[in-house]
């Protein structure tokens, strides 16, 4: 699946034109893929000039508070043993 990083379009609207299934279009000056429409053929990708266009799979946001919770608890036992170490 690919997605418009918002972050770097900037609503050229190459990847507009290039779509040969009419899956984009110009929403608020930022590009927007309609899912249903797309194949995933990444013209698109190709022509986009801020490399705005990625691959990749969603994640939902209960995975990603996951994760970040761990990495944060990893961190935090790392720095304690870091301190225990220097004493």
């Amino acid at each position: 699946m690919i997605f418009v990083r918002k972050d770097l379009c900037i609503g050229c609207g190459e990847c507009v034109q290039s779509c040969p299934n009419d899956a984009i279009s110009l929403f608020w000056g930022q590009a927007k893929i309609d899912h249903d429409k797309c194949d995933s053929c990444l013209i698109c990708r190709e022509v986009c000039p801020q490399g705005a266009i990625v691959e990749g799979a969603p994640i939902l946001k209960e995975e990603l508070v996951t994760t970040v919770t761990g990495l944060r608890e990893r961190t935090d036992n790392l720095l304690e043993r870091i301190e225990r170490l220097r004493r």
